[in-house]
């Protein structure tokens, strides 16, 4: 399948150029002139890779890398650099997957977006396996859940908040981090959104089962029990 690059730049002389060597490497490209371009090309677009400019307008101190390596479904990011070291340690540390110089070598930068494609097909393929918590099964590839072999009907942000809880399961997560990933909200807004898909959830995933997956975790959030937690308990009972 052929892999889409997005160029995130404002320098038209630079955006051709790369536009034309990427192309001729195989690529397919789509093209940003900002922060906000951006991020409305990701969320109408699958692109397998960001190649952005470190001066991108729109952004501030790498902030847009941040939003985007803080998301569940992560996107190669490398960053083509004006201003040196000090500016390569600052988009690294912000979460960018590599950066080049702005005198960048044709070749240097295709073994680069290539290492970083095959990189990341490696992790994808993990997060696209099954996950099966007691008699809870999750399909990342084609969204299915079932309980008890029985396909659970959930909704876009249900899966979602499920599949988010699932990947930590056993671990608390509280309001603040789902809000984030969920949601993608930056901060804490007062609403009790969160609360009340946790209640659908668990009326859709708990309601006449045994056990109990979804658990409050009082005054922190939420937490969906591991499968060496549902052993524990199962042990505990026996005679």
């Amino acid at each position: 399948m052929e892999k889409v690059i997005l160029i995130a730049a404002d320098n038209q002389e630079r955006v051709q150029q790369l536009m034309e060597k990427l192309g001729q490497a195989g690529y397919k490209v789509t093209h940003a002139l900002n922060y906000s371009e951006v991020v409305a090309a990701l969320q109408r677009t699958n692109a397998d890779l960001l190649l952005m400019d470190s001066k991108l307008p729109g952004m501030s101190h790498f902030n847009l890398v941040q939003r985007l390596t803080g998301r569940r479904e992560q996107i190669p990011i490398i960053v083509i650099g004006n201003d040196g070291s000090d500016e390569a340690i600052q988009a690294l540390e912000s979460g960018a997957h590599d950066y080049i110089p702005n005198e960048w070598d044709t070749r240097e930068l295709l073994a680069r977006i290539s290492n970083l494609l095959r990189l990341f097909q490696t992790g994808r393929k993990e997060q696209d396996e099954i996950i099966r918590i007691g008699d809870l099964a999750i399909d990342p590839l084609c969204r299915n859940v079932t309980r008890e072999n029985e396909t659970l009907a959930l909704t876009h942000r249900e899966y979602d908040l499920l599949l988010f809880l699932a990947r930590r399961q056993g671990q608390v997560c509280t309001r603040e981090d789902i809000l984030r990933e969920v949601w993608d909200y930056d901060f804490h807004t007062g609403t009790n959104v969160v609360d009340v898909y946790i209640l659908h959830l668990r009326e859709k995933i708990d309601k006449g089962r045994r056990p109990k997956l979804l658990r409050t975790i009082r005054g922190i959030g939420y937490k969906l029990l591991s499968q060496d937690e549902i052993d524990a308990n199962t042990k505990d009972r026996l005679p």
